[in-house]
């Protein structure tokens, strides 16, 4: 692996990785785990459930996408 040396060559890298993580096939299975999880850590007390009002829109608005990766359309 050749080590990039200029900052347009470094983006193009990181791009490169990132867009693995970005895939909307990626954010759907992040958005069940992550709901999934603010469930559990509400239910365990790790998480006040005041704020579930709060973090589930965000998550929401972060990973629920179609395959498209556009936001989902609600029917």
């Amino acid at each position: 692996m050749v080590t990039p040396t200029t900052r347009r060559e470094r983006r193009a890298a990181l791009r490169g990785r990132t867009s693995v993580l970005l895939t909307p096939k990626f954010r759907k299975w992040a958005y069940g785990v992550t709901a999934a999880a603010l469930a559990l850590a509400i239910a365990i007390g790790w998480v006040p459930v005041g704020a579930s009002p709060v973090v589930l829109p965000l998550l929401m608005a972060v990973f629920y996408v179609d395959e498209t990766g556009n936001p989902k359309e609600d029917d």
